[in-house]
């Protein structure tokens, strides 16, 4: 290994295993994105949550100093193929896989009967279910933490997660369909999601929660957790053609179908706006969509079927004959910065759906993260 490559390890080992200072940070950015291929090193292992969460908070640091100015065309694919390299960022818990993205987009895979604890946030985080799968027994669970504080009972809540019926409880639990969208964006919202396979679009990848309710405290991960068994999973899941917005108020809620907006080359079924844009693209056989940027927002894409490519780059290499691009397959995941143009080509003869994640830089890696 070069000897710059090998401080760039030794400093990375230290903040991730270790008690690194400061200074170790000041010393990484120095190398700038020369960082990245060693640090995918770590983003891959099969590391304790609080570890790989410290390797992807070095992966922010790099970001944002790196990212908030333009970047080029091949900066920008260069970035892109380092976020397929690594793919997601498992982490492990009792309940569920949580396949995270840096910039806040996830995929969990929950258990049969078991999920998230029944919690608050405590600062402000905007978080999108999008339901893709239900398993028997699955619900979403929302009330507000007054009416929460009125009438929880940790015993009697407990009796209630094992099955017993209880009023109090069951006027909040509302059982999804796959397709079916949540949006949590506000303080005080006492929220769940148990026994479902479902994509997060949120604006940090980490916990920033109040459990009122932890039914998974003391509970081992499973033994076969890892790197090989999650990626085949999450590669299997079935995406719902159907979706709708499900909106939450006291002890009732409404449903409204989301409509899918044609575009040039196919479809686009938007989830959600502001601070975080959720959306998912069909793409249809032997077809492209029309070239787009964000001046603003970074993206996260990840592909849930079919084959294609993706165009990426500056405004003159887009309008090239044979513009750059990014071959991706089912299970991929991609980083666009932010002023950089890009569309979805599909050459095969089925769909190719993809999962679209458009983040402010400014709320994605703001500085009291870090």
């Amino acid at each position: 290994m070069p000897k710059k490559n090998q401080k760039i390890k030794n400093n990375i080992t230290d903040l991730v295993f270790g008690d690194g200072s400061h200074n170790k940070y000041n010393s990484l950015l120095k190398h700038g994105w020369d960082v990245l291929p060693v640090l995918a090193e770590f983003l891959t292992m099969d590391l304790k949550i609080d570890e790989l969460e410290k390797a992807e908070r070095i992966l922010k640091i790099i970001l944002r100093t790196h990212i908030h100015d333009k970047v080029t065309g091949q900066d920008a694919r260069d970035l892109a193929l380092f976020q397929k390299e690594i793919g997601f960022l498992f982490k492990y818990k009792s309940y569920a896989i949580k396949a995270a993205s840096p910039l806040g987009y996830s995929i969990f895979t929950q258990k049969q009967g078991e999920g998230f604890s029944f919690q608050q946030h405590i600062s402000h985080k905007t978080e999108i279910f999008h339901i893709l799968e239900v398993q028997k027994g699955g619900y979403v669970f929302i009330c507000d933490y007054d009416e929460w504080n009125q009438f929880y009972e940790k015993e009697t809540f407990a009796k209630w997660l094992d099955g017993d019926p209880d009023d109090r409880y069951d006027r909040y639990r509302i059982e999804p369909k796959p397709g079916d969208v949540f949006i949590i964006d506000k303080l005080r919202v006492v929220h769940t999601v148990l026994g479902c396979i479902l994509e997060e679009f949120a604006t940090v990848s980490t916990d920033m929660v109040d459990r009122l309710h932890d039914q998974n405290e003391g509970k081992t991960i499973p033994s076969f957790y890892n790197r090989n068994y999650a990626k085949e999973f999450i590669r299997n899941i079935s995406f719902p053609g159907r979706n709708r917005h499900v909106s939450i108020s006291s002890y009732d809620h409404s449903v409204s179908e989301i409509i899918p907006v044609k575009i040039p080359g196919g479809y686009i079924t938007r989830l959600a706006t502001q601070p975080v844009y959720a959306s998912r693209y069909s793409v249809e056989p032997f077809s492209v969509t029309e070239c787009q940027r964000d001046e603003a927002c970074a993206i996260s894409i990840y592909v849930s079927n079919g084959e294609g490519n993706v165009i990426m780059g500056d405004h003159e290499e887009v309008k090239k004959i044979s513009p750059p691009t990014i071959g991706v397959y089912p299970g991929d995941l991609l980083m666009i910065p932010k002023g950089i143009y890009y569309a979805f080509v599909n050459e095969g003869s089925e769909s190719l759906n993809l999962s679209e994640h458009k983040i402010s830089l400014e709320v994605a890696f703001n500085k009291s993260l870090f």
